[in-house]
């Protein structure tokens, strides 16, 4: 099932509004409802393994999960549970996961797929879309992909899967900006991708990474509500998620974990993040 547009604003302000309009927290519940009408995520960032793992999903299991950017609805397709009921306040996201659930079924290739989704950057993909995919989604899915956007320089918004479409989005955006406010101060975050161990990560972490958090504009802006907006996390979350720490310190914590908590042989979030891509030709970690 999928809401009219106007519906899906009603339930989106329903979820988000907790305070009076004209309060400074009503303002900011108000922004970020705006930011959450369009595609906030083009990739999950809950690793669907340990789900996976967790949940240890059989055929009888009916899972609900937010859909978010699909990846981890499709993941836990590789479980063949009974029924999956993906959720969503963004039309967006449920576009996105009805996208990819056709290009599945559709797509001739797993090669196919990869280009559309993996690499996600190349014009094959709209040609693919228009010929062997858009026949077969439902109304709804097939009038956001055709719709033009700003965001798209008035193209339609399928065009982002002939131009990366891990750059889009809000998240994509802010990563975008976090890359060009590392660049201003010397740091090329796409290095870290050539580290050759976990050793060489953490290296680059604590004499490249770290030293950021320490510049006056980023603790300005990892103390600004709005500003972490572009990572999703909503008006109501972000005291949960800070504690009684400085957010800082928080995010400090979590980029720590991304960069060098993990081999990047296994680790496809630090791909996104630090490459905004995958490895190329598939020669690196991916979702299940």
């Amino acid at each position: 099932m999928v809401y009219s547009r106007v519906e899906s604003h009603v339930r989106l302000k329903q979820a988000v509004r907790r305070h009076r309009v004209l309060s400074r927290e009503g303002l900011l519940e108000r922004l970020f409802e705006r930011l959450f009408r369009g595609l906030v995520y083009t990739q999950i960032w809950e690793d669907p393994e340990i789900d996976l793992e967790a949940l240890a999903l059989g055929p009888d299991c009916h899972v609900v999960a937010i859909a978010s950017g699909g990846c981890n609805v499709l993941s836990y397709l590789t479980a063949d549970p009974a029924e999956i009921t993906a959720v969503d306040l963004s039309l967006a996201h449920v576009a996105l996961n009805r996208l990819k659930l056709v290009a599945a079924s559709r797509l001739p290739s797993w090669e196919a797929f990869y280009r559309f989704f993996g690499a996600a950057d190349d014009e094959a993909n709209i040609e693919a879309y228009d010929r062997l995919i858009a026949p077969h989604l439902d109304p709804q899915s097939r009038a956001y992909w055709q719709g033009r956007s700003l965001h798209q320089g008035g193209r339609r918004r399928i065009s982002m899967f002939a131009r990366n479409a891990y750059r889009h989005g809000v998240l994509g955006r802010f990563i975008g900006v976090g890359h060009v406010a590392a660049r201003l101060y010397g740091v090329d975050l796409r290095q870290l991708l050539s580290a050759r161990s976990i050793e060489e990560q953490r290296h680059f972490f604590e004499t490249m990474l770290a030293p950021l958090f320490d510049k006056p504009a980023v603790r300005w802006a990892t103390a600004n509500r709005l500003s972490l907006y572009g990572l999703g996390i909503p008006p109501a979350q972000y005291e949960a998620l800070a504690g009684d720490s400085d957010m800082r310190h928080v995010l400090r914590s979590r980029l720590e974990r991304l960069a060098c908590g993990f081999s990047l042989e296994d680790n496809y979030f630090a791909w996104q993040a630090f490459g905004r891509s995958y490895a190329d030709d598939a020669s690196g970690p991916l979702p299940p």
